[in-house]
């Protein structure tokens, strides 16, 4: 049991009835009554219409995870709401995707999410192409020019995945950015940081040079003399210090967690920190897109070797791009709090709703509000989708709990 500092009442964990399959959510309300959990498996039998709806209920709630559905089945009963994520969907009309002519098969790409190493091995190991689609994935739809392929993707834990793409898009927009090499290279994304009006811009206070960047994840104490004339790296030039563990001393873990709280959810600036749901939905319909399978990075060589074999293929021993791109953190994860992780748990609830994703333990709380819903559109067809969305939960973090607003 655990005590709550508000009201000195004691707040006991939900508990199981196991005559009707749901779960008390103590402490929260609606219409004067307490919210229900519905068991995962109740709502597995619904989705696969083994019983019935309660229209009653209009909308039941569950967790993350619960469902005996695999990532890609939930997907496709999954609603990302147009008007929410708008920023989140593609930004562009057209995307370039790589296709596999020859083997009949595209894999999906999503920032942060295995990307780089899928698009090595398509292009690589089956001998695809980069073909440009509608941003809505349109032409994987029936009677869509490539309606006979397999569609594939591979998504990543929400929480790993955003600590990723908040270091993909510190580096990428940090002061040091602002000057192409001198080369020439890299002149127009100068150009794009120099003009780009940061909406959190704090995250880079005391630190202006990539030096300085540096320094925090790699202090000079810690550099071997062999190595210390090479201090001075450019940013995109790596250096010892470049695979390194970080070493930083609570400084950019600091705007990190600042950074969080002051992020709305749903206004992302990059690519890179669009939610992985939207990216695979119409963001006319906030339906997804046809996806045949959906694997996790967490498994994704063992993955990959699976998918090359079901074409005769396999993948070269030991090649570095099958972890492409694999830099260490630079700012410490284990220095974030619990609050924040439960705010970042928030703030991706889709992902974690729309792709079955089990919360980590720090979320896994009744009192941290990160649940899902199950209800019918106009059509009558289900749809699953947070039961609060990023924007509408509070971002206080005076505590552990975090209510909603």
């Amino acid at each position: 049991e655990a005590k709550d500092q508000n009201d000195g009442q004691l707040n006991t964990p939900a508990t199981l009835d196991l005559n009707d399959g749901k779960q008390k959510v103590p402490g929260t309300l609606q219409n004067g009554n307490q919210i229900e959990l519905t068991d995962g498996l109740q709502v597995t039998d619904i989705l696969q219409k083994k019983i019935p709806f309660d229209e009653q209920h209009q909308r039941l709630r569950f967790v993350p995870g619960t469902l005996s559905l695999t990532p890609a089945e939930t997907l496709t009963h999954c609603y990302a709401d147009p008007d929410i994520y708008e920023n989140h969907f593609p930004k562009r009309k057209i995307r370039g995707i790589p296709f596999s002519l020859k083997h009949k098969l595209v894999f999906i790409m999503i920032a942060k999410s295995g990307s780089s190493t899928g698009r090595w091995v398509m292009n690589n190991v089956l001998d695809a192409e980069e073909l440009k689609v509608h941003k809505d994935l349109l032409d994987l739809s029936p009677g869509g020019k490539y309606e006979d392929f397999s569609a594939i993707t591979f998504v990543r834990d929400p929480l790993s995945r955003f600590y990723s793409s908040y270091d993909e898009v510190f580096y990428r927009y940090g002061p040091w950015m602002r000057e192409p090499e001198r080369s020439g290279r890299y002149h127009s994304w100068a150009k794009h940081v120099r003009e780009f009006d940061h909406p959190h811009d704090y995250i880079y206070e005391n630190m202006t040079t990539y030096q300085e960047f540096q320094d925090a994840f790699c202090p000079p104490n810690i550099i071997p003399d062999e190595y210390k004339l090479d201090r001075a790296a450019t940013p995109r030039r790596p250096n010892w210090c470049t695979y390194q563990p970080t070493h930083e001393n609570g400084t950019l873990a600091a705007a990190f967690e600042r950074f969080v709280f002051e992020y709305d959810g749903v206004s992302p600036w990059d690519v890179h920190l669009h939610l992985q749901v939207p990216m695979l939905s119409n963001q006319l319909t906030g339906r997804p897109a046809r996806v045949n399978e959906v694997f996790k990075t967490e498994t994704s060589i063992k993955d990959w070797e699976n998918i090359v074999s079901r074409y005769g293929q396999t993948l070269p021993d030991d090649d570095e791009n099958l972890n492409a791109r694999s830099i260490p953190r630079r700012f410490n994860p284990k220095l974030v709090s619990i609050v924040t992780k439960r705010r970042i748990c928030q703030i991706a609830a889709i992902d974690y709703c729309c792709l079955n994703f089990k919360l980590p333990m720090e979320c896994d709380d009744t009192e941290v509000d990160v649940s899902c819903s199950l209800d019918k559109d106009e059509q009558g067809d289900y749809r699953i989708q947070p039961w609060s969305h990023p924007n509408e939960v509070s971002r206080d973090r005076s505590g552990g709990r975090i209510d909603l607003g």
